[in-house]
């Protein structure tokens, strides 16, 4: 009695997890990178989707690894005669939506959160150099300050920003078409064995 209560808790918390893998996926394709992608600014774009990216990776990895251990540790821990393959199968998917990123023919990779800026040697290198030589330190500083905005704007690629933004949103969707599936699955199953567990009492 103790051993089936422990594996209908395994599957409850396993589905849960798989529900909540699937909907984050989601909710990032198809809401948080297209609004990311009209943001105006390429800079304000690129730090946001650095912080999106190393946050919601380590959920997403979280969810799926809490609901595939899950999955697992139920089919283990079943009677003989109900370890159903759908717990192998659910596993296997759960699994599977996480190498989504580096299957996909898209490079998904993490943008700087600093944008990167080109050397100025022949405009400002040799100014700076001659202001050192003459121990101007409080104008060369305030020069340095006031080196953002425009200058910054300009040297991120925005069509690499883009690119970045395009590939984690696709791989966002096949994540969630195939986490779907095997949520899918694991719902159809745990609801066959609620009715098999009717059927046997009823008899």
């Amino acid at each position: 009695m103790m051993a089936s209560r422990t594996v209908s808790t395994l599957k409850f918390v396993g589905s849960i997890s798989l529900g909540l893998l699937t909907g984050l996926s989601y909710s990032l394709s198809s809401l948080t990178i297209p609004t990311l992608l009209d943001l105006p600014s390429a800079t304000g774009a690129s730090r946001a989707f650095a912080n999106l990216t190393s946050s919601s990776v380590l959920q997403l990895r979280t969810l799926a690894s809490v609901s595939a251990s899950s999955f697992f540790l139920a089919y283990l821990l079943s009677p003989r005669s109900q370890k159903h393959p759908y717990l192998l199968w659910t596993t296997l998917f759960v699994t599977a939506s996480v190498f989504t990123d580096t299957v996909l023919p898209y490079v998904v990779s993490k943008p700087s959160a600093v944008p990167r800026v080109v050397k100025t040697k022949d405009r400002k290198g040799k100014g700076r150099q001659m202001d050192a030589s003459y121990e101007v330190l409080g104008h060369d500083s305030n020069s340095e300050g006031t080196m953002s905005g425009e200058e910054l704007e300009e040297e991120v690629n925005g069509e690499e920003v883009r690119q970045q933004m395009e590939g984690f949103k696709m791989s966002q969707m096949i994540r969630t078409a195939v986490a779907g599936l095997g949520f899918a699955m694991s719902v159809v199953g745990i609801w066959g064995d609620g009715a098999a567990d009717v059927v046997i009492v009823e008899m």
